[in-house]
């Protein structure tokens, strides 16, 4: 998809309404036209008052001067709050139709983006096309606006002034944002793309410093990351000079137009054609037509950069945007399902399978633990049985055909904790849920102790990403959510980690016991994740991952 089709696609996805659109620019368009106006009527008044009249006759002109004045900021205001709830809006319509077309995917496009480029797409690329309308397209349009109105004003008093302030508007409004956005594009266009490159290793600076640390990597991250900030600001300080050269064409343009009015102005002061209050309008007028025209500069240099994000965002989506505004319900979810796995090769890379050649077959009520040493491709494998990672080879698929993540619920080790109540942290999966149905999973992972002490309850209210709970409280809210959402298939990716010995192996031996139906049912398949291979019931299924995409399937004893 071309840049300017993804643009114009993602125009239509923040559904600014039409009215609104035209209501700000007006607004925008009546703030300059009384600076315009203020500067004629201000310009008339003084060179009118060096001819000394009576008094009177410049009543009307200073009544309008602090009209003008006043209505002016008035304006401004208006304009900052519709332009702006004009952009809030797009943005908040963007972003729904953006996770609506990504819920819609089948494929592992998104799921094999770094979370900090996905992040950087979805925030920072999206907030891109909200300063797209601020910046770029009511900017434009106003400044069609008053070219209109400037023209328009000046025609009548000299066809010479008028005739330079065309050319001088055109070398404005046009030459010079075309060159500015000509020289911008390939460096803005490296602004959006290095952004990302900052945001990713951050990111996973931020989630697994401890992590790196023990292992010895963090002065490399941190050395990459050094390195993607400076190509960063390099991209930057490229995009800064185009600008300033485009800038410059403004002033440029506004001493021609300037040169043609004291032209028109002295062949009318000699031949007696205009009253002195016209050649004070020629001569001062010029100076205050060109506001509209100064942003346009900058309004080239944010549609670069727009196009860019639209670009960017179209890749993730992989669908006109625009096109995907609700969501279309899939078949009903079956109660069980038989989940199999044909010669099965899952990773990253086809070059470095980390799991290759699987078999499984996990009827409905199935339990299966999973172990390895960490990086063997436990994740990896979950990923790829839930349908969220492509297989490299072989196929996964339920009993009846249906697609994989209409029967599978996955429980990742990175979910996200919301800055939002714990009811709501558990709602997120299930809309209908009920207060009753909330504190019995909450129980059920051992929480109800934890629940009793906050000050409101499910009514509390947490910190972003969960942190103003613990590791091990986490994990088993996490895993409440889990247990709401059910499903014919569950498959946990560590579930235990963070919680003490005892606590986690009873909760583990929860899961992996068909009996027990505290947790999930026992039509449920449960594929778990673990560390903790003495705290297997003794039956269970184990899936052993070893280096090399080495797998072993066994029965614990």
């Amino acid at each position: 998809m071309t840049a300017p089709t993804a643009l114009r696609r993602a125009e239509r996805a923040l559904e600014i309404p039409h009215g609104r659109l035209l209501a700000a620019v007006l607004a925008a368009g009546a703030t300059l036209g009384s600076a315009f106006a203020l500067a004629a009527v201000s310009a008339y008044l003084v060179t009118r008052a060096w001819t000394m009249p009576p008094v009177l006759d410049l009543t009307v002109a200073v009544v309008m001067v602090r009209a003008l004045g006043i209505s002016r900021g008035v304006f401004r205001w208006l304009d900052r709050m519709l332009t702006h709830d004009v952009a809030f809006r797009g943005v908040v319509s963007l972003r729904t139709n953006l996770f609506t077309a990504l819920a819609a995917r089948t494929d592992d496009a998104v799921t094999r983006l770094r979370r900090g480029d996905l992040l950087a797409r979805l925030g920072d690329d999206a907030q891109e096309l909200g300063d797209h309308v601020i910046k770029a397209l009511v900017p434009g349009l106003v400044a069609a606006l008053m070219g209109v109105v400037v023209l328009a004003t000046i025609t009548p008093l000299s066809l010479l002034a008028a005739a330079s302030m065309l050319l001088a508007l055109v070398s404005a409004g046009v030459l010079a944002p075309l060159a500015a956005y000509r020289a911008a594009t390939v460096t803005e266009h490296a602004v959006v793309t290095t952004r990302s490159g900052v945001s990713a290793p951050a990111l996973e600076i931020l989630d697994d410093a401890t992590s790196l640390r023990l292992d010895g990597r963090l002065d490399a991250a941190l050395a990459e990351l050094h390195e993607r900030q400076a190509e960063h600001d390099q991209a930057i300080d490229r995009a800064a000079l185009p600008s300033a050269v485009a800038s410059a064409a403004v002033p440029l343009a506004m001493i021609l137009a300037l040169a043609g009015s004291l032209l028109a102005a002295g062949a009318a002061w000699v031949t007696g054609g205009a009253s002195a209050g016209q050649v004070g309008v020629l001569l001062l007028l010029p100076l205050s037509s060109f506001e509209a025209a100064t942003a346009l500069p900058a309004a080239a240099s944010q549609y670069a950069r727009s196009r860019a994000a639209a670009a960017r965002l179209a890749e993730i989506v992989g669908s006109p945007i625009s096109t995907v505004t609700t969501a279309v319900p899939g078949p009903e979810r079956a109660e069980t399902a038989h989940l199999r796995a044909v010669g099965l090769s899952a990773g990253w890379s086809a070059s470095a399978p980390r799991v290759s050649g699987l078999d499984l077959d996990l009827p409905a009520g199935s339990r299966l633990a999973v172990v390895g040493a960490s990086g063997s491709g436990k994740s990896t494998l979950l990923a790829t049985l839930a349908g969220l990672l492509e297989p490299l080879a072989g196929h996964v698929v339920l009993d009846d055909s249906a697609p994989l993540r209409s029967g599978v619920v996955l429980f990742a080790e990175d979910a996200h904790v919301f800055a939002t109540t714990v009811r709501e942290n558990l709602r997120v999966v299930r809309g209908d849920l009920d207060d009753e149905t909330a504190r019995a999973a909450l129980s059920a992972v051992g929480l109800d102790d934890w629940v009793a002490t906050l000050p409101r309850g499910l009514d509390t209210a947490l910190g972003p990403d969960g942190t103003t709970v613990s590791g091990g409280e986490r994990r088993r809210l996490l895993l409440a959510r889990a247990v709401i959402r059910r499903g014919p298939v569950l498959l946990l990716d560590e579930p235990t980690e963070h919680l003490d010995t005892a606590r986690g192996d009873a909760l583990l031996r929860a899961l992996l016991d068909p009996a027990d139906t505290s947790l999930v049912p026992a039509t449920s398949t449960v594929v778990v994740v673990t560390h903790r291979v003495e705290a297997i019931p003794e039956g269970t299924a184990v899936l052993h991952i070893g280096e090399n995409a080495r797998t072993r399937y066994e029965e614990n004893r």
